[in-house]
């Protein structure tokens, strides 16, 4: 919808659980679908510490997770350790 910051029905691929702030964006934009890859065990506000989707304040998006938990949470590691080694 042009014009409008909030996008119903749509559907938001990531590779890692959104943590709080992403989550707070993602129930602002109103977004329909959050679908992620690798779950965040120190920040991840999907199920794995908190889960901020399922409090009936907020705005509900579907969340599926686990999907292609292996090669996201690779290409993660991969990521990281690329900017470790840049950084020194």
């Amino acid at each position: 919808q042009e014009g409008n910051y909030r996008l119903p029905g749509s559907t938001l691929y990531v590779t890692l659980e959104p943590c709080a702030m992403c989550a707070g964006a993602i129930m602002h934009a109103r977004i329909g679908r959050v679908v992620f890859g690798a779950k965040d065990l120190k920040t991840g506000v999907c199920g794995s510490v908190v889960d901020l989707f399922a409090t009936t304040l907020n705005h509900h998006a579907t969340v599926v997770g686990g999907v292609l938990a292996d090669e996201c949470g690779a290409r993660l590691s991969a990521f990281f350790s690329s900017r470790r080694r840049a950084a020194v």
